[in-house]
């Protein structure tokens, strides 16, 4: 059995207020890492 999501697994919800004026991300909240969308290591870490 595998873990972990699925490659075609629609990209996690960012919080778009934190990414406003993220330079990282451009105010997405997520980036492109290895072909699959991730939350924004800058602005979406949990803190």
């Amino acid at each position: 059995m595998t873990t972990g999501a699925h490659p075609h697994a629609p990209a996690p919800h960012a919080n778009i207020d934190l990414a406003r004026y993220c330079d990282e991300c451009r105010g997405w909240g997520s980036v492109v890492n290895d072909g699959r969308y991730e939350l924004c290591p800058v602005c979406q870490t949990p803190e």
